[in-house]
């Protein structure tokens, strides 16, 4: 099975999440493409650090990611789901820490979404990762970028001068 975590109060108890990396070890920050300033404020980063079960759980998620078939992982999901409790799960959350490493894990993960649209689940996440295609992503999957947006095209977001810049302080 497939380790997913059930959400919190912050983003509510109705969502799945799943990581493919863990944040000591996300690709964004070691390609130089982490919106931080300083990856001190990372909260996922933090939570491996004051957590020690933390970062081992994460890694395992990167080991399962790889072994597994998309249909595997969804049908882990799918059982999840199915035998949830209230509330019941509506959303699967991806890459709370860390990122996508490379093209194969979007569209991997697109094709998690296709096979959970049938139960009316949201997939959704946030990257850094401009540099990858999200053109083709599963229509139930919705991917929002740091600094810019994603919305299933890439939108390259406008200079910063022309709007207000996320303090990235979701309190």
């Amino acid at each position: 099975m497939f380790p997913a975590s059930r959400g919190n109060r912050k983003i509510g108890r109705d969502t799945l999440i799943i990581n493919i990396t863990s944040a000591t070890d996300c690709p964004s920050r070691r390609l130089g493409m982490c919106p931080l300033d300083n990856p001190d404020r990372c909260y996922a980063l933090k939570a491996e650090r004051l957590y020690p079960q933390c970062l081992p759980y994460r890694r395992r998620q990167t080991k399962l990611w790889d072994k597994l078939k998309p249909k595997e992982i969804a049908q882990s999901l799918i059982e999840r789901i199915e035998h949830s409790k209230k509330p019941k799960i509506k959303y699967v959350r991806f890459s709370e820490s860390g990122d996508f490493r490379c093209q194969a894990d979007v569209d991997k993960m697109s094709e998690i979404a296709s096979l959970l649209e049938p139960y009316k689940i949201t997939v959704y996440g946030y990257t850094a990762r401009k540099d990858l295609d999200f053109s083709k992503v599963s229509s139930n999957m919705v991917v929002t970028g740091s600094r810019f947006m994603v919305h299933n095209e890439f939108v390259p977001g406008g200079d910063v001068s022309e709007g207000y810049v996320c303090a990235l302080n979701c309190r």
